[in-house]
């Protein structure tokens, strides 16, 4: 396969249906875990109509009202605790379903308002779906949500009260209900704007801004397990800069860090879409080839010593890089550790080859 630069390789069945659309429940917390983003939603409104079915159903055996409205409450009740169920049982609700759980609830909550008063004891309730929908659901959807909490309630104000202060009850709700979303919804934005961060620190080197030892592995695996499963092939690149120490000693270790840092501006700037690029430690770095082979692991690797090279005489600090290639054409080479120590053994050949210089595995 040609390693071509900005090549698009071809997308996988998995990536593929990864990228179909869906919506984007929000949950910063588990937002690397989006089947236990959605198994907490349906748990979340599985709880709120699981509460209000119990409520209707002592509503149904204490109040002494005409029939029709007992048949009435316990129609409801009968509908709140199906959907409870429903929510607990059906592991792949479609999104839709999920969405309208939300303003839903704030129409169940209306409704226990008037089958089973008292209407002061009302507004509490309201809290629950707001604060959910505020945490999980994006900015319109949190709007619909809100936006049925105050017609519904207003309804019910005007329909179940005969007098007193409808118009301070309905308020009420309106603005205890939006602050209740305004200051959720906030914490929920930074809240997920720190965990961002910290999913960034943790797998990105804070001086270069490559990816660290670990995810750098992770990306290999991923990659080997594709040429796995699909019957190609992945090879890495593992480059050092040379007589690196040298650098520290002669110009300071913030030229060395400069030193690292243009050697990770001019190996960006030669990766595809499906590569990655990484730092080992120290002075030693590792690219992943998606789709190379040995051939093209060596090209690569030749192009990238003369680009650091040019790049570090142009920074006015010149050095080289001596680079290791490997590719999975072997078994012991099939692992990420594996292809890793083929690689590391051949820049390793480099070095005491005299260093400026690629060989493969």
């Amino acid at each position: 396969m040609p390693l071509k630069s900005g090549a698009e390789p071809a997308i996988h069945p998995e990536v593929s249906a990864r990228r179909r659309k869906t919506y984007a429940f929000t949950d910063p917390l588990g937002s690397s875990d989006p089947a236990g983003t959605r198994r907490r939603i349906r748990h979340a409104l599985a709880l709120i109509y699981g509460a209000a079915a119990p409520s209707l159903c002592l509503a149904v055996l204490t109040d002494g009202g005409p029939l029709s409205q007992r048949l009435a409450t316990g129609t409801t009740m009968a509908v709140a605790a199906a959907f409870a169920l429903v929510m607990l049982a059906w592991r792949r609700a479609p999104d839709l379903v999920l969405l309208a759980g939300f303003p839903l609830a704030a129409l169940t909550v209306s409704s226990i308002a008037v089958l089973d008063p008292p209407l002061a004891l009302t507004p509490m309730f309201y809290v629950w779906p707001l604060m959910i929908a505020a945490y999980f659901l994006q900015r319109r959807e949190i709007v619909v949500t809100y936006a049925m909490v105050c017609a519904s309630f207003g309804a019910v104000s005007v329909w179940a009260l005969d007098d007193g202060p409808r118009l301070m009850q309905w308020a009420t709700v309106a603005i205890v209900g939006g602050v209740l979303v305004l200051f959720v919804g906030a914490l929920s934005s930074r809240l997920d704007d720190l965990v961002g961060r910290l999913r960034t620190l943790s797998r990105e080197d804070p001086l270069t801004g490559a990816l660290n030892r670990r995810a750098l592995i992770e990306r290999l695996e991923t990659e080997l397990s594709r040429a796995g499963r699909t019957g190609g092939s992945c090879a890495v690149a593992v480059l050092d800069i040379d007589h690196f120490k040298d650098i520290n000693d002669r110009y300071g270790h913030a030229t060395g860090d400069e030193a690292l840092r243009r050697v990770v501006r001019a190996i960006s700037g030669r990766l595809r879409r499906d590569d990655a690029l990484g730092r080992l430690g120290g002075e030693e770095f590792a690219v992943v080839l998606a789709g190379a082979d040995a051939t093209d692991a060596e090209a690569y690797g030749e192009e990238l010593r003369v680009r650091v090279a040019r790049a570090a005489a142009a920074g006015g600090t010149p050095f080289t890089v001596s680079v290791g290639v490997a590719a999975n054409h072997r078994p012991a080479e099939a692992t990420a550790d594996g292809l890793l120590a083929a690689a590391d053994a051949a820049l390793y050949r480099a070095k005491r080859a005299g260093r400026d210089s690629v060989r493969a595995a």
